[in-house]
C-alpha cells in the first residue's frame, strides 16, 4: 500500500484523490512494462564480447606473431616459394625502409595492383609498418578502372605485377600515360592523366624505364632508414587508416573504404577465434585475391592473428589447382566463395570417376568458410557430402565493417548453418530498420545497419557517400535486406536494390534461387528483375545447367509451380556458361539485367 499523498493536483490545478492518483501510477507502470516488451523485440543486438579488443597495429600484431609461431610457414605458393614467420618479418622491415628511401612518408597512398603472390604479401605488411597505407586494386581492372581507382584515391606510389593473363600492367599503364617511358629508371614521374602518381615499382626483375624495380627497392634500406622505421612505429596509431578496400561493384561504381589497423586486426581476431584456430596449427588453402578483404583480413590477418599457414593455391581460382594445393600440402581449411566451391564440386565429381580415392585424398579438411556472397542451403549440404568437413563457416557483412559482422559459431545446428549467416561477432551491434528509421521487431525484414569498433572511418575521398552511407551515432546503413531472429543469428533476404517490385509486389531473388538451384540439373542460378512496360519490372533467372543436362525452360517453370506464388515463376529463362563476376567471385546482376534488357530490346524503368 503507497503512503498518503497529499496535496496532489491535476493538470487544472484541481485535487485528485489517491484512487486517481494509484490508477495512473498503474497506468504509467504498465506502460512502461509495455515499452520494455517492445524493446525487447525489436531487431537489436549487442554482442558485448567475453575479452576486450586488441590493442596493436598490424606491425605489432605480426611481432608477436614471430615471438609465439616464428618456425612455422607464414606463406607457402604451391610448387613454389615458402617463408616462415621468422624468415618474413626480416623481409617486410627491409622493404620498408626501402619505401621511406624512396621518399614516401607517414600516410602516403601506395596502391598494389597484382595477383596473388608471395611478393603481394610481403609488400602490404612493409607499407603498412612504414606507417603508409596500402590501396588493394583489383588485378583485372581495365585501363579506364585503374585510372579512375589512382585518382579517387590519391595514390602516390604504385606497385605492380610484371605481366598477368598475357597483360602487361606497365603496358597498360602507359597507355593512360605514355610519358612515363621518357623518364630513366627510378626517376620520379609526371604525367599529365595521372599527376598524383611519382613512384612505380614493377615486381620484375626486368627494368623498365620511370620505375624500381621490386628487388632494387630492399637495397635501398639503410641502417638511416631502418632507424626511421622504428621510430615511426611509436608514431601509428591503431586508429590510422592503414588500408583502402574498394566496395566489389556488383551494383555498380566502387567506393574506397578506409579501414585501420583496429578494424582489421580485431575482426581478424575474432573470426579466428570463432574458427577455432588456436587449437592446433591449420593451413589455409587460400582461393580468394588479397586484393580483397576476404583475402586480406580472412587471409593474412587471421593467419597472422593465429600462426596459420597461407597457401596460394594459384595466382588466379582455378578449382583443379587448388585441390592440387589441399591435397599435396595437407591444408585443414579451406577459403571460397560459393561459385568455388559449386566449382570444386563440380570437379571432384568428375575426378571421382578415374579415381574414387579422391575423397580420401582430401581428407585433411576439417574447416570450410563461405563468404563474399550467400551460400544456398543446398550447397551447404553438397559441401558437407563432398569434402566430409568438421566445420562449414558462413561470414557476412561487407567491405565497410572490415568485412565481417555476422560469423557461424563451431557448435552451430546444421539447421543454423544452412538457414542463417551466423550470428553478430564480438563487440558488434546491429539494427534492422524500415524506410523510416524505425527499427522493425525481431522476424521482420528491413535494412541491416552496423555499429562498433569494424565500422570504417568512411569512404575516401567520397563526401556524397559517406553522407548516403552514415546515420547518427556512427551506424552504417548496408543496403540489404536481412531478418534478425531473437537469438542473435540473421538471415539476408537480398539486396534492397536487387528486390523486384512486379506490378506493386515486392519479389525477393534469394527465394526464388533457393527453389530453382534444388533442381537435380541446376548447377547455379541467378534472379533479377527486367523491365516490363506494364508491370514495371518481371522476374527473369540466368541459369547454368550441369555438364551434359539438357533441362528446358519449360520444366525450369514446371519445377516451380506449387513452390511459390505463379508471379514469382521467371517470364525469362536464360541458360549460360557463367556469369559476369568481380575478381573475388561476386556475381553482378546488374551486368545480366543489362545484357538480357539489351538482348530484348527494352529499356530499363
Amino acid at each position: 500500500m503507497h503512503e498518503k499523498i497529499e496535496n496532489v493536483t491535476n493538470g487544472n490545478n484541481a485535487p485528485t484523490t489517491i484512487e486517481q492518483t494509484e490508477k495512473r501510477y498503474y497506468e504509467s507502470e504498465e506502460k512502461l512494462l509495455q515499452d520494455a516488451e517492445i524493446r525487447r523485440n525489436l531487431s537489436y543486438w549487442k554482442n558485448a564480447g567475453t575479452e576486450t579488443l586488441k590493442n596493436v597495429t598490424i606491425n605489432e600484431l605480426f611481432i608477436q606473431c614471430v615471438e609465439k609461431y616464428g618456425d612455422r610457414q607464414a606463406i607457402c605458393v604451391h610448387r613454389g616459394s615458402r617463408l616462415t614467420y621468422k624468415q618474413v618479418l626480416p623481409q617486410v622491415d627491409e622493404f620498408a625502409a626501402g619505401l621511406l628511401a624512396i621518399g614516401l612518408k607517414k600516410g602516403d597512398m601506395v596502391g598494389i595492383w597484382a595477383q596473388n603472390s608471395l611478393e603481394w604479401y610481403i609488400t602490404s605488411l612493409a607499407i603498412m609498418k612504414a606507417g603508409l597505407v596500402t590501396v588493394n586494386l583489383n588485378p583485372l581492372y581495365e585501363g579506364p578502372e585503374i585510372k579512375s581507382a589512382l585518382i579517387q584515391s590519391h595514390v602516390k606510389a604504385l606497385i605492380i605485377g610484371d605481366t598477368w593473363l598475357g597483360r602487361s600492367y606497365y603496358d597498360m599503364l602507359n597507355k593512360i600515360a605514355p610519358e612515363i617511358s621518357n623518364h630513366n629508371v627510378g626517376d620520379q614521374i609526371n604525367t599529365k592523366e595521372l599527376p598524383l602518381v611519382k613512384i612505380l615499382i614493377v615486381m620484375s626483375h626486368n627494368f623498365h624505364r620511370g620505375t624500381y624495380r621490386w628487388c632494387d627497392i630492399f637495397t635501398l634500406s639503410t641502417p638511416h632508414y631502418r632507424q626511421k622505421l622504428q621510430q615511426i612505429q611509436k608514431d601509428i596509431s591503431i586508429h590510422d587508416i592503414c588500408n583502402i578496400q574498394f566496395t566489389s561493384g556488383t551494383t555498380g561504381h566502387s567506393k574506397g573504404a578506409a579501414l585501420t589497423h583496429n578494424n582489421l586486426v580485431n575482426n581478424a581476431y575474432f573470426i579466428g577465434k570463432r574458427m577455432l584456430l588456436i587449437d592446433k596449427h591449420h593451413k589455409i588453402c587460400l582461393q580468394v585475391p588479397f586484393f580483397h578483404t576476404f583475402g586480406t583480413v580472412l587471409g593474412i590477418f587471421v593467419a597472422a592473428n593465429y600462426g596459420a599457414t597461407l597457401v596460394l593455391p594459384s595466382p588466379k581460382f582455378s578449382p583443379t589447382k587448388s585441390l592440387e594445393a589441399v591435397i599435396e600440402e595437407k591444408c585443414t581449411v579451406l577459403y571460397g566463395t560459393p561459385t568455388m566451391y559449386i566449382d570444386l564440386i563440380t570437379i571432384v565429381n568428375k575426378m571421382a570417376i578415374t579415381d574414387p580415392a579422391v575423397f580420401s585424398k582430401l581428407s585433411s579438411l576439417e574447416v570450410a568458410v563461405t563468404a563474399g556472397a550467400i551460400c544456398p542451403p543446398e550447397l551447404f549440404r553438397k559441401m558437407k557430402k563432398i569434402f566430409n568437413f568438421k566445420r562449414i563457416y558462413s561470414g557476412y557483412g561487407m567491405t565497410e565493417v572490415s568485412p565481417i559482422a555476422f560469423f557461424s559459431s563451431p557448435t552451430d545446428s546444421e539447421y543454423l548453418v544452412t538457414s542463417t549467416i551466423g550470428n553478430v561477432l564480438d563487440h558488434s551491434e546491429v539494427k534492422v530498420i524500415d524506410d523510416n528509421g524505425r527499427i522493425v521487431p525481431f522476424g521482420t525484414p528491413g535494412e541491416v545497419c552496423f555499429k562498433g569498433y569494424n565500422v570504417m572511418k568512411g569512404y575516401y575521398n567520397d563526401p556524397q557517400a559517406n553522407e548516403k552511407a552514415f546515420l547518427e551515432e556512427g551506424w552504417i546503413r548496408s543496403g540489404d535486406r536481412f531478418v534478425l531472429l531473437d537469438n542473435g543469428y540473421g538471415q539476408v533476404v537480398g539486396r534492397i536494390k536487387d528486390t523486384i517490385i512486379r506490378g506493386g509486389e515486392n519479389i525477393e531473388p534469394s527465394e526464388i534461387e533457393n527453389v530453382i538451384i534444388t533442381h537435380p540439373q541446376v548447377s547455379n542460378v541467378q534472379v533479377y528483375a527486367v523491365s516490363d512496360e506494364r508491370l514495371g519490372e518481371v522476374v527473369a533467372a540466368s541459369i547454368m545447367r550441369n555438364e551434359n543436362s539438357s533441362l528446358t525452360e519449360a520444366e525450369v517453370r514446371a519445377f516451380c509451380e506449387g513452390k511459390f506464388a505463379s508471379y514469382k515463376i521467371p517470364k525469362y529463362i536464360v541458360f549460360v556458361e557463367d556469369f559476369p563476376r568481380t575478381a573475388s567471385g561476386k556475381i553482378q546482376k546488374f551486368r545480366l539485367r543489362e545484357n538480357l534488357e539489351r538482348e530484348l530490346g527494352l529499356k530499363s524503368h
